[in-house]
């Protein structure tokens, strides 16, 4: 039997206590793992993962395929879950017969985050960079293009990545994808209310090798017969 090369400490484990239900952060750094590494990780996901990480040709994307693949394998051994998540129609990956164990993955050059939890949530993972005022003036509320704009100028990118990973994560617990309008909810407070329901916003910032990273979780708060576990 080959012996593991894999570090123990890899992932990064980051926990979200909230009102209605914990959630785990799971941050895995591609940066610095070896190929052995790499090789062990891929070995690890699902075989409809390898061939999808086969497919991709950009060595980045490849690797945060394999990253992602890794990370879920770890979520499904932690739970004994033996199936692989199925996409709904909106683009939300969920486990058909274990409803219980709700999940969201993201990732951004070389960061890659799981998220875990009992309720449906969503979780976003970027960079800083430059803001996009076009992007903010079409896709964000009148509120938070006004928040971004009256930033100073080093400032207004960190303000965008702040808001964008909001509705992202938002809109990933929704399970509405590219359907639902950006501009038709607000993500400056901690609470959202979203097509007759409230989700709960976390956001941290994480300062790697001198450059800001943003990470946003959102999860269902409002008590539906959807939102209980099976």
């Amino acid at each position: 039997m080959r012996k593991s090369v894999m570090r123990k400490d890899i992932v990064t484990e980051y926990t979200i206590e909230n009102t209605v239900g914990d959630i785990t952060l799971w941050l895995l750094f591609l940066e610095g793992i070896s190929e052995a590494e790499f090789e062990e990780m891929y070995a690890l996901c699902s075989r409809e993962r390898q061939e999808k990480a086969d497919g991709i040709k950009p060595d980045m994307k490849r690797k945060q395929s394999i990253g992602a693949g890794y990370l879920l394998s770890m979520l499904k051994k932690r739970f004994s879950i033996g199936e692989e998540p199925v996409i709904l129609t909106g683009g939300k990956p969920v486990f058909e017969k274990n409803a219980q164990v709700q999940f969201s993955i993201s990732h951004s050059y070389e960061a890659v985050l799981l998220a875990f939890g009992k309720r449906p949530l969503g979780a976003d993972i970027e960079y800083v960079k430059e803001a996009n005022i076009k992007i903010a003036k079409r896709f964000f509320t009148d509120e938070e293009y006004i928040r971004i704009s009256e930033q100073e100028e080093k400032a207004q990118g960190d303000m965008f990545c702040r808001i964008w990973t909001g509705k992202e994560a938002v809109v990933k617990a929704a399970g509405g994808g590219l359907i639902l309008p950006l501009n038709g909810f607000s993500v400056l407070e901690k609470n959202v209310d979203l097509l007759g329901k409230r989700y709960e916003l976390y956001r941290r910032k994480f300062e790697i090798k001198g450059r800001s990273l943003w990470v946003s979780a959102a999860q269902s708060v409002t008590d539906t017969a959807e939102d209980q576990p099976m």
